[in-house]
């Protein structure tokens, strides 16, 4: 099997508890270094996930030609240009989600990655949730009939404080937007996997807390070519977290209460009865393992530029509060 070396930009949490574990677990991969700007941060990074080389500027790291793929974990503001770098470089890139600002950075990147020998993928790893993939079986097989409508509901509590490392995802000029762009955008992406090709989206947002520059909440609407219908909300804040996605049919309905959990109730018209698809321990696994696979394999990865350009132009016409019809603004 042929080893991918791949190169880290950014160590924060996500790259702690997940993205190294599972860089480190796979077979075939190692992690031949990791780019961080404060040197001391860089060397304990370094240190704690036990790679030998650091890099302080993330254009040596995606230009040295002893790493094949590049994971970019820093802020949305810096994904354009990181990755395009990394491209032109001939690196394969693997991108956390939103993949841009806004969909014409997504574009951009997207055309550049067609014109390039690496591959493009983006972290949303809820695609391969057993629970989800679970869903997209029952959907398929005609238990629940034709559907008619979707919804996904999330809302987390967290709030980060203004010295907390995450604080940026509340800065509109950082992270493009708030609980939309941070965790609202996997239901999204959810919601295409499942349901196909959208054909318009539109949307409101709104603003509680007073102490950041993004939304609170949003809810988004999305017609698909099937003829059903899709709502995800998002929101941050409160003290109650919910995780819901429910699909209803001509003849049934399965709904997921806690998405991480996987818990799945299917009623259909021989009743109702509870399957457990548990997510893996480190979701970006399956995730990760998918990406090196395509590259191995030279194929595009399941979550590929094209979904994040998707999922972007679905934010972007909520929050200009506009919709779009068949891929042209109203």
């Amino acid at each position: 099997m042929r080893v991918i070396r791949w190169g880290v930009v950014g160590c924060g949490e996500i790259v702690r508890r997940r993205v190294g574990p599972a860089l480190k677990s796979l077979p075939g991969c190692e992690i031949a270094g990791v780019a961080r700007r404060d040197p001391e941060r860089l060397e304990s990074c370094c240190e704690k996930m036990q790679v030998e080389r650091g890099f302080t500027d993330w254009r040596d790291l995606v230009r040295d030609d002893a790493i094949d793929a590049v994971y970019i974990a820093t802020p949305v503001r810096t994904h354009c240009d990181q990755l395009l770098a990394a491209l032109e470089h001939g690196k394969h890139v693997l991108c956390e989600k939103p993949l841009g600002m806004n969909a014409g950075e997504c574009r951009k990147m997207w055309a550049a990655s067609q014109n390039s020998a690496g591959t493009l993928g983006v972290a949303y790893y809820r695609h391969y949730y057993p629970a989800v993939l679970r869903i997209k079986e029952i959907m398929a097989s005609g238990e629940i009939g034709d559907t008619i409508r979707a919804w996904a509901e999330t809302s987390e509590t967290f709030l980060p404080s203004a010295d907390h490392p995450r604080r940026w995802i509340l800065d509109k000029s950082q992270a493009g937007g708030g609980s939309l762009m941070d965790f609202g955008c996997h239901r999204i992406e959810v919601m295409l996997h499942l349901l196909g090709k959208e054909i318009a989206a539109g949307g409101v947002c709104g603003k509680v807390y007073g102490d950041h520059d993004v939304e609170d909440s949003a809810t988004v609407a999305i017609q698909f070519a099937s003829g059903a219908n899709g709502v995800v909300t998002a929101t941050r804040g409160g003290t109650v977290e919910r995780d819901v996605v429910c699909i209803q049919g001509t003849h049934g309905v399965v709904q997921v209460d806690n998405l991480n959990g996987g818990w799945l109730t299917v009623t259909g018209e021989t009743g109702t009865r509870q399957e457990t698809r548990p997510c893996h321990a480190n979701p970006h696994l399956p995730l990760i393992e998918d990406f090196c696979d395509a590259i191995r394999e030279k194929r595009p990865p399941d979550v590929d530029a094209e979904t994040g350009w998707r999922v972007q132009r679905i934010i972007d016409a909520v929050y200009r509060n506009r919709s779009f019809i068949n891929g042209e603004a109203q």
